[in-house]
């Protein structure tokens, strides 16, 4: 969805008296899909009124910006801080930005896919990045022969 639709649900939600019960990033490994050769990340924003509870979730590509919702829910600027210093994804408009003073960390941006990719080969655990990246651009091997099943 494009900002200025996102921004203006989110002001409905807290026009029609919603609160941000949470704002929730999860870093999609390189690969993982068609278009995903860098990774991505998918963000939900939930929110909540009573007993009700809905949530707003997008695909954030890297190099993609994410508007603050600050504006419309002052609370958020704790979110979104620690989602730009931990994911590496650019929050624009932040109402108090830190500046990158939220955390110390011992990795710059830890949860960024390429972070998590280096930790993964540092422990044996995973391919290293250029022998992946050559198996996702080698040809698919051809298909079997479709062979009829009988039915007895």
């Amino acid at each position: 969805m494009d900002k200025m639709t996102f921004l203006a649900r989110v002001e409905e939600y807290h026009e029609a008296g919603w609160r941000l019960a949470l704002i929730n990033a999860t870093t999609i490994m390189p690969g993982a899909g068609e278009g995903m050769e860098q990774g991505a990340f998918d963000v939900a924003w939930a929110f909540a009124r009573g007993a009700e509870f809905e949530t707003i979730r997008e695909r954030i590509m890297p190099g993609d910006q994410m508007p603050s919702i600050s504006g419309s829910f002052g609370a958020a600027f704790l979110y979104e801080n620690e989602i730009r210093e931990l994911f590496g994804i650019d929050v624009t408009g932040i109402g108090l930005d830190l500046q990158g003073q939220l955390y110390k960390t011992a990795t710059r941006v830890p949860f960024a896919p390429s972070a998590i990719r280096a930790r993964l080969e540092a422990l044996g655990r995973a391919e290293p990045a250029a022998k992946h990246a050559a198996v996702a651009a080698a040809p698919a091997a051809p298909a079997a022969p479709a062979t009829a099943e009988k039915s007895v």
